[in-house]
């Protein structure tokens, strides 16, 4: 399996090289060459696989069966970040970059990152929003020397990894969710996503070009970019981006929908190419007719305001006496307003303890775990960067501070994040 640029300015390459790697030196986005189609008794078998099991069947279509592993990891701020920070924190030959964009993840979010102090640990509290946080580090891996030399690797939704990985979410929701496969035929499962940055929805939908039948809903906050996209073929930003109660969805400028639309046009990256560069001026961009229409087909969207929000977790806690997090409300959202019975699962990303002040928005009662309260006592640690700093030329000037430290100890690796 060869993976190729989105834009198709840069060679085909293998899945190591997908995944060590962020944007294509381009600036477009990896994708498999060729997407795998199943068969019914493929579907039939994997139907009953546990989630580890249908995960390894899955990435197998996707990874060659020799790669080395290579001790590198990354992952993105809000709860990505937090993860992947855990995941290696205190390691050796392993340092991770993480930027969050400071005051728009809720404080245990951020707190979360920031009280993390080992030395392979680097955060950056960045003064301003999810979308100029995604500008230095497209500058670095457009940098190929650079990212070579240092061995750059992001393992939010920019790397396939992270796309491969969650396309085994859409098949074990399905499996839990069809009635039956015993039918022709294959019953229709609905799938809302809760949808910012567009990894999600990009999943399903090669899922769906796999062969399983879903129907995938994404469903934004005000932040409605993909919404009108679909809607109305205009993928154009807003003037401001909204602070909503679903912080992790404030992006107006989804990078995913870049493999949407390559994936909608027959993998033309000539197509994207053109188009992308045209958003990237003007950031305004009326989708083609034709691909405009495969894009509605694909998709469903709606758009839920912060009072949508609020309702949508009232109802669950009313109903059910589960509290739900503001980005699973978006989704919960959509379902309320449905009046079909088809079957439908509902993803829910997070949870309602990181978000107290939408919890209290609700009129509800936060729920907090004793080690999250205990974050608020602890030691914090970031590198602030200011409006105004070049911060692409910071994060070089860390990562190859941090490489001559290792150096003298054996060598290093690194993960840097956005």
């Amino acid at each position: 399996m060869e993976y190729l640029s989105t834009r198709g300015g840069t060679r085909a390459v293998d899945f190591e090289g997908a995944l060590f790697s962020g944007y294509a030196p381009d600036g477009g986005l990896f994708m498999p060459q060729n997407i795998p189609s199943l068969d019914r008794d493929t579907l039939w078998r994997w139907s009953s696989l546990c989630y580890r099991g249908l995960v390894k069947e899955l990435c197998s279509l996707f990874i060659p069966a020799d790669l080395v592993p290579r001790n590198t990891l990354g992952g993105t701020s809000g709860d990505t970040g937090s993860s992947a920070i855990e995941s290696v924190r205190g390691q050796k030959n392993m340092d991770i970059f993480v930027l969050l964009p400071k005051g728009l993840c809720t404080q245990i979010q951020e707190l979360q990152m920031t009280t993390v102090i080992e030395d392979n640990v680097h955060v950056f509290a960045a003064h301003g929003n999810s979308d100029e946080i995604d500008e230095p580090i497209k500058e670095l891996f457009a940098d190929d020397d650079f990212a070579r030399k240092y061995n750059l690797m992001s393992l939010n939704s920019i790397n396939w990894s992270r796309i491969m990985v969650q396309i085994a979410h859409f098949f074990y929701a399905y499996f839990q969710c069809a009635p039956s496969l015993d039918t022709t035929p294959l019953p229709v499962v609905e799938i809302v996503v809760p949808t910012g940055g567009g990894g999600n929805i990009t999943a399903g939908c090669i899922a769906q070009k796999m062969g399983l039948p879903i129907r995938v809903v994404a469903v934004v906050n005000s932040n409605d970019i993909i919404h009108r996209t679909v809607q109305h073929g205009d993928f154009s930003v807003a003037e401001n981006v909204k602070a909503t109660l679903a912080s992790a969805m404030d992006i107006q400028e989804p990078y995913n929908v870049e493999r949407i639309l390559w994936l909608l046009s027959g993998s033309d990256s000539s197509l994207i190419k053109t188009l992308m560069e045209r958003f990237s001026v003007s950031k305004r961009l009326k989708l083609p007719e034709d691909l405009h229409r495969k894009l509605s087909e694909t998709l469903r969207s709606r758009s839920a305001s912060d009072e949508d929000i609020v309702g949508a977790m009232r109802r669950c806690w009313e109903e059910n006496q589960y509290l739900l997090c503001p980005h699973s409300a978006v989704a919960a959202h959509y379902h309320y307003s449905q009046p079909d019975s088809i079957p439908r699962c509902c993803l829910a990303p997070a949870s309602s303890a990181k978000f107290q002040d939408a919890v209290l928005r609700a009129g509800l009662v936060p729920q907090i775990p004793p080690e999250i309260t205990a974050l608020t006592a602890m030691e914090t640690r970031s590198t602030p960067l200011e409006r105004g700093q070049d911060w692409a030329q910071v994060l070089r000037g860390r990562i190859g501070a941090v490489a001559q430290r290792w150096e003298a100890e054996g060598g290093s690796q690194f993960a840097p994040l956005g």
